[in-house]
């Protein structure tokens, strides 16, 4: 039994860059070889024909690690300079923030104005909605 699960490269025995051609013509001989069951090698062929399923795979496939001989001397001259610190304003006090809250409130409760004083500009006409912008209606007699 197998320590991990086998990527559809392996199973159907293809390089990272085979092309759909090459995977579909290497499905009869990893069925052939036995190794894997059918289900598992159609699975990995459908899964490598699929381009957006496949740059999946490709991209949450773990890559060898590079050799890291050097990277100290690159990064020296990075390391080197301080970070960069962006200074924030401080906030304002508190009192502030409270009587701006408390305004917010006292226009949310305010009393609406009277009815025959209209706040809002009206609509142009244009604007105005008519008979024509409502589906059909029928009124039950």
């Amino acid at each position: 039994m197998p320590l991990h699960e086998p990527s559809p490269y392996e199973v159907l025995g293809v390089p990272l860059s085979a092309g759909v051609r090459e995977i579909n013509l290497a499905v009869g001989p990893a069925v052939k070889r036995g190794r894997y069951s059918r289900q598992q090698i159609q699975e990995a062929a459908a899964l490598l024909r699929n381009p957006d399923r496949r740059l999946e795979l490709d991209v949450q496939q773990l890559l060898p690690p590079d050799p890291v001989s050097g990277v100290a001397e690159l990064l020296a001259p990075a390391l080197a300079e301080p970070l960069l610190v962006i200074d924030r304003p401080p906030l304002p006090p508190a009192e502030t923030l409270l009587v701006l809250h408390r305004a917010e409130l006292t226009a949310d409760f305010a009393d609406p104005p009277p009815a025959g004083v209209d706040p809002e500009p009206p609509v142009p006409a244009r604007f105005a909605a008519d008979l024509s912008v409502l589906p059909p209606i029928e009124i039950p007699e």
